[in-house]
């Protein structure tokens, strides 16, 4: 129920911006792809402030920003340098303030071996290796990180279903070549790449679903 309000205020702030942008109540000229943006920063910078985290906030705050620097004056800003900057601040932040509590993974490297998982990834580096007899099922949701998953000692019944959610992150996919893939992934400033030649014959499916926005996801055939 939660999440139905917290995506019914999201559209109620598109629409808000889209009539404003036609009957010209706001100072800013909005394209399509610029409200697009704002509303998946305003999404990240909501979810961050409920994780009482900073960097999705300030990553947020810094992409919309960016999305309208002609607006505000300033069109020769670097993206990388203000990434880099808001980087920095949120880890001088989050080093002050939770200490203890708040650390950036460097790397982690997990071993799943049940048939339904839930991977979890952010700010950080992450491998993880599926090894199981009877794939079913997995999501994962990665924000801010790098994501490997290897699933050549995984096996497939009949047919398994990867769900992403993604914002910000590259995700590196390693299957056998024998599976066959069908991706069905909505991106958003990203896009999905394969990599080496399947040989698949029709059997076992792996269906990819999902959304991701500013990153990509790369399927390696191995």
């Amino acid at each position: 129920m939660k999440r139905n309000w917290f995506w019914g205020i999201i559209c109620i702030l598109g629409a808000i911006l889209i009539f404003g942008n036609l009957f010209g109540f706001l100072p800013f000229t909005f394209s399509l792809w610029k409200i697009a943006g704002t509303l998946i920063c305003l999404s990240v910078i909501i979810d961050g402030i409920k994780e009482r985290s900073f960097y999705s906030p300030l990553f947020g705050i810094a992409i919309i920003f960016y999305l309208f620097r002609e607006d505000l004056g300033f069109e020769d800003i670097s993206l990388w340098l203000l990434l880099l900057a808001t980087w920095l601040l949120a880890w001088g932040l989050t080093s002050i303030i939770y200490p203890k509590t708040r650390h950036i993974e460097i790397e982690d490297i997990e071993y799943s071996t049940n048939s339904i998982i839930n991977i979890t990834s952010s700010f950080g580096e992450k491998v993880q290796y599926i090894q199981t007899n009877d794939l079913q099922y997995v999501t994962i949701d990665s924000k801010f990180s790098g994501l490997k998953l290897y699933f050549d000692q995984a096996t497939i019944q009949n047919q398994a279903t990867i769900e992403i959610d993604g914002n910000f992150t590259g995700i590196e996919l390693y299957v056998p070549k024998e599976w066959n893939v069908q991706s069905h992934v909505r991106a958003f400033f990203g896009g999905v790449d394969e990599k080496g030649q399947p040989s698949s014959s029709g059997y076992p499916t792996l269906n990819i679903t999902g959304r991701i926005h500013f990153g990509g996801i790369e399927i390696h055939y191995i």
